[in-house]
Parts: C-alpha cells; structure tokens; sequence
C-alpha cells in the first residue's frame, strides 16, 4: 500500500510540475516546444533496447527491448506497443559447480484505440495480454471498453483520464481466474525542446465482486536525444498486485535504462 500511494501522490505531482514549469517558461518557450513536437499524421515508430553484463565475482546478464507504434489521424488515435525482458544469473556452488538461474522473464503487448467524439472526449477500447515468470504470471489478458477525457491537449503535452470496464482472465501458478473489473487509468506526456520528452501513466484495476482482489501499474519514464534519431530512455515500472500468486511479492519495481530509436 505503501507503494501504491507513493506511485499515485508521484503521477499526480509529477504532472502538476511539469505544467506549471512548462507555463512558467513563457510564451516563446512553449511555442518552440510545440513547434518542434507537432505529430504528423499517420504512424510514427520507434524501437528501445538496453544491456547489462558483467563478468569476474559475478557473471550476469539482462535484456530489455520494446517497441511502440502510434498512428493519429482525425478523430482517430491507435496506440501499439509490446515490450519484453530476460536476465540471468550464474550461481557457483561450494564444490565449484556452477548453474545459470533466470532472474527476469517477462513480456507484454498493449494495444489501445481511442475514437474521438469531440475535440476533449472521447471512447476506447483497451486490450493487454502478459506474461511474467518471476511473478507466478503464467498469462493475464485483459480486454474492455470504456470512455475518457482530455483535460490538456495540444502538440506538446496531454493529460488523459479514463473510466470503464474490463474483463480479464489470468492464470496465476497454474490457477486460472476469471473476473470483471472496474479499470481508471491517467496518462500525462510532455514534449520538450527537441525531441525530449516526459511521461507519466497510472492504471488501476479491481474485481467488481471483490474490491481488495486489485492491482495498480505505474510508470514514469524520460528520453534525451543523443545523436539524430537516437535518444538516452530511462523509465521506472512499479506493478502491484494486491492478490498475487502463492508465494510472491505484492510490489515488482523496475528501473530500466537504454537507447530508443525513431524509424
């Protein structure tokens, strides 16, 4: 729970900051922002990679990659992504054996449509499907309906809440469970000079028969550009599932640093 709220109390404040910051930088500032940020019509692409290894007292390894899709054309907005990461680690026993143990295993795919009805509202339809090892997540597919507001849009920032319903089904240690759920989610994105950018989103899911059966993911991420068409990306994830598998930890915390790439 602790966790949970700190994730909520730093989604909201990080937004807050970073729209009055933006409003302080004056009206040149913004317009060069907004002018360097304009989306184009039609799909836009990148892919995002990072890699960690040592060797010598430890021998490790971890992978990280992602890949995202937008298209946006009138009153249509379609967002795809899928990420995925490995890692592993190698254990030398006291007899001097060693044996390689997988520390991370996870993927997922997002897909997201949103139907603008006016200039501010707008409806959507959300589908997610992962899959965690570490976290007993064998598969968990959630997929539902719903509407959602604009509260700030334009070409440099975008703040978003939604409200709907979901249906997921899960299978948790071999378990499988199927519930509906109550599902808001709030999404805040910022372009700065360049091709910069912030971004904060909060997704909140719980059982409609069973309100303590929920879950919270939380991300905060940036990126830097580097060279043309090559950013610095860092991002934190905080999943929480307040019904998690036998065995498991409630709260995963992840801080992924790499490279992203336009296409």
């Amino acid at each position: 729970s602790v966790s949970l709220s700190f994730g909520f109390r730093s989604g909201f404040a990080f937004c807050a900051a970073l729209a009055v910051s933006l409003a302080m930088a004056g009206p040149a500032g913004a317009q060069e922002a907004e002018k360097k940020a304009v989306k184009k019509e039609g799909w836009s692409t990148g892919v995002n990679a990072g890699f960690n290894l040592t060797r010598g007292n430890s021998e490790t390894m971890m992978l990280n990659g992602g890949i995202l899709s937008e298209y946006n054309r009138g009153a249509d907005e379609l967002r795809l992504e899928a990420q995925g990461s490995y890692g592993e680690s190698t254990v030398t026993a006291e007899d001097g054996s060693e044996e390689d143990q997988t520390t991370a295993q996870s993927a997922k795919a997002v897909a997201d449509y949103k139907r603008l009805v006016d200039e501010m509202n707008y409806g959507y339809l959300n589908a997610s499907l992962l899959h965690d090892d570490m976290a007993g997540i064998d598969y968990r597919l959630v997929a539902g309906p719903g509407l959602g507001r604009y509260f700030l849009k334009n070409e440099a920032r975008a703040l978003s809440a939604e409200a709907g319903i979901a249906y997921m089904r899960q299978k948790l240690s071999g378990d499988t469970h199927n519930t509906l759920n109550l599902r808001l989610a709030q999404r805040c994105e910022v372009a700065l000079m360049g091709s910069s950018k912030l971004w904060e989103t909060a997704e909140y899911m719980a059982a409609l028969n069973d309100f303590e059966n929920y879950f919270v993911n939380f991300e905060i991420g940036a990126e830097a550009p580097m060279a043309a068409g090559l950013n610095l990306r860092v991002v934190l994830q905080d999943q929480y599932n307040n019904s998690p598998s036998p065995g498991k930890e409630r709260n995963n915390l992840q801080l992924v640093a790499g490279l992203a790439f336009s296409l």
